[in-house]
């Protein structure tokens, strides 16, 4: 504002940025004492019978608004020898990282095509100055429960938004570190260097409405699997993926892979009624 005041309207974009670091700044701090606040209900979680109270520890926590400090009970069970903080699990905290910033970390990581370029767009669009290796971490850790939560889910689309339901899949080497290949033969007898990670993915599209028309796959409509699995149990992944995606519904089911000997194999398996068409 002292900016805007004095020198009057100028570099536009600049003021932009510092009233949006004042802002947050100051909804961090009022942020950070809300949740330090004694009269604040805190989670109906006391200490157990063979725990003890230990008093206030503190902790910096990223938010969406910047860095906070909070200071909360920690609990400790010398017979268990497990430690504890109600307030973390009540908050839904990820390691030093508030739900809302995993979740960020989470997408840019997946969309960004790099972590590098994900910790670059945090910075550019939120603010958020996160290094790449934390943002891998924060995927690794996250990816099972993510997985578990998928495998939960109804179906997502219908095959009647489109004419041809597809499924397809195709795999690639990716470079492992040593421990991770002992025991495993590379191509033609040679020392392995890489592990074959199975691709798959479903989708819907259209037929054409004119004959020199390409057919348009339906928007949103492609869902993704990866593994590092051996065929014939990734085949049953991506069956279920198709099942989860409503393909015993669909009037027409397409199977595209290349020429790979377990690509067909798994559609003859998980997909005999589908139509095979080599990529």
């Amino acid at each position: 504002m002292n900016r805007l005041c004095t020198q009057g309207v100028g570099d536009f974009a600049a003021i932009e940025r510092d009233l949006l670091a004042a802002l947050k700044h100051d909804g961090a701090r009022l942020l950070e004492e809300l949740l330090n606040d004694p009269a604040l209900p805190g989670p109906e979680n006391p200490p157990q019978t063979d725990e003890e109270n230990y008093g206030a520890r503190p902790k910096v926590v990223l938010t969406r608004l910047g860095w906070i400090t909070l200071r909360r009970p920690y609990f400790y069970s010398a017979t268990r020898q497990v430690g504890r903080f109600p307030l973390d699990a009540a908050l839904g905290l990820v390691d030093s990282y508030s739900p809302g910033v995993a979740r960020w970390m989470c997408r840019a990581g997946t969309l960004a095509g790099s972590y590098q370029a994900a910790s670059q767009d945090l910075l550019t669009y939120a603010g958020l100055d996160i290094d790449a290796r934390q943002i891998q971490r924060m995927i690794v850790h996250l990816a099972p429960s993510m997985a578990r939560w998928r495998g939960s889910q109804g179906p997502v689309f219908s095959p009647a938004a489109g004419d041809i339901f597809c499924v397809s899949t195709d795999g690639t080497g990716a470079p492992m570190r040593r421990k991770e290949l002992r025991g495993r033969k590379g191509k033609r007898g040679g020392k392995a260097r890489t592990r074959e990670v199975k691709v798959g993915t479903v989708f819907t599209h259209r037929k054409p409405d004119q004959p020199d028309q390409r057919p348009e796959r339906d928007d949103n409509s492609t869902t993704y699997i990866a593994d590092i699995i051996p065929a014939q149990e990734f085949g049953s992944l991506l069956r279920a993926e198709a099942l989860r995606r409503g393909i015993a519904r669909a009037r027409v089911v397409v199977f595209l892979g290349d020429g790979a000997v377990w690509v067909w194999k798994l559609a003859r398996i998980n997909f005999p009624e589908a139509v095979c068409i080599l990529d």
